[in-house]
């Protein structure tokens, strides 16, 4: 079966400019544009970027100023690595595991359980790859005790392609530290 490589949140209004603009995501544009490279060029991987894309009453707005707003160049995924996407996906939450699911219904692409591992890398590492890799590890984990998938995919999230934001209050080098480990807890192989 194939893999999946889940591309989070490398669009402009992170990567380049705008409220939510940080150069640690910035700085993982290159290397994060050379392994899509590497991922396009085998037949065993599909790559999927999620990008956030706000409507002005999402309540993610209430916690974090606006960002990303649909229709904007913000919400747009990066350039150095649109061209290697097969799919990209608009996403309305931190996370995405939920716009997946919609999307499962029309397009088997997106079926999560279709795939033997599920990576992941881009940006936040405490926010959208956190909430992604740990709600889609507890959704498999649960679908397959009840029998309704046959084997559990691996989900992994390569750790020098995550970096989150800097701020007061919000240390990138304490979260970098902290949440892998967390998520490695929770089932999820963490690759250094």
């Amino acid at each position: 079966m194939p893999n999946l490589l889940v591309i989070m949140d490398m669009n402009n209004g992170f990567a380049k400019k705008g409220a939510l603009y940080s150069p640690r995501t910035e700085a993982l544009i290159q290397p994060i544009a050379d392994f899509c490279r590497e991922k396009a060029e085998s037949e065993d991987w599909t790559l999927l970027a999620l990008s956030d894309s706000h409507a002005a009453t999402d309540i993610e707005l209430k916690s974090f100023p606006p960002h990303c707003m649909a229709g904007t160049t913000e919400s747009e995924v990066i350039a150095e690595i649109k061209p290697y996407c097969d799919m990209i996906l608009p996403k309305y939450t931190t996370g995405g595991f939920f716009e997946i699911q919609e999307a499962a219904k029309s397009d088997a692409r997106y079926e999560l359980s279709n795939y033997d591992e599920i990576h992941i890398v881009g940006c936040c590492t405490d926010l959208c790859v956190f909430n992604f890799a740990i709600i889609t590890q507890k959704y498999l984990e649960f679908a397959f005790h009840s029998k309704t998938i046959s084997r559990m995919p691996k989900i992994v999230v390569q750790r020098s392609l995550v970096d989150t934001y800097d701020t007061d209050g919000h240390s990138a080098e304490m979260l970098n530290d902290f949440f892998p480990g967390h998520m490695a807890l929770n089932g999820i192989e963490i690759i250094e």
